[in-house]
């Protein structure tokens, strides 16, 4: 699944959450500056979010409904019209790159841990044929009984990892693409101290 395909998916949540009632999360600056990463140097469209603004919304992310529409409220003292154009655009383009990165990030992991999936299998096939053939040729001999435990042991931590990104891990890198997508598309108002823009 691409990113254009995403959004459109995320459009159409958005365009469904109509019936859910909106969440706003407000954040206050004391300049437009601080919404940035000081050391990135991009052109302030193109500009990174300051790391803890991000980490910010994301934590509040988790006490909101997934199916809210979001809206992000920035309070900030001297802004102009122009810082305010700027900070909407810096806001979107910033989580547009997350969602790419993070679609990336994430086919990459789907990847490589259905190769350790795959190599898994079959050190549990081999280990659980060893441990077979060692209990099968016991005849009472402990030696021979440790092994076979341990080659069973063994085969199924192989497989613990890959079985635990599956289970678990993948699901938690789709939530986080999803909340990247959602802020993509979030409302974006900033208020000044003369108003709302």
């Amino acid at each position: 699944m691409n990113i254009e395909k995403l959004e459109e998916k995320t459009k159409l949540i958005q365009k469904l959450s109509v019936l859910f009632n909106e969440v706003t999360i407000p954040i206050r600056l004391r300049d437009a500056e601080k919404l940035y990463n000081p050391l990135d140097p991009a052109p302030v469209q193109t500009r990174e979010l300051s790391s803890e603004i991000e980490a910010y919304i994301l934590k509040e992310l988790e006490y909101k409904s997934s199916k809210s529409r979001i809206a992000i409220e920035f309070i900030a003292d001297d802004v102009s019209l122009y810082d305010i154009e700027i900070m909407r655009t810096a806001f979107k383009n910033h989580f547009k790159r997350r969602a790419e990165e993070q679609l990336i990030r994430n086919r990459k992991s789907l990847r490589r841990w259905l190769s350790f999936l795959f190599f898994g299998v079959a050190l549990l096939s081999l280990f659980l044929f060893l441990a077979h053939f060692f209990r099968v040729h016991s005849d009472g001999k402990p030696i021979f009984s440790i092994l076979s435990e341990s080659f069973a042991i063994i085969g199924w931590v192989a497989l613990w990892e890959p079985a635990t990104y599956f289970l678990y891990g993948r699901s938690a890198e789709r939530r986080l693409l999803y909340k990247f997508m959602r802020l993509h598309h979030a409302t974006v108002t900033i208020t000044a101290a003369t108003g709302s823009f």
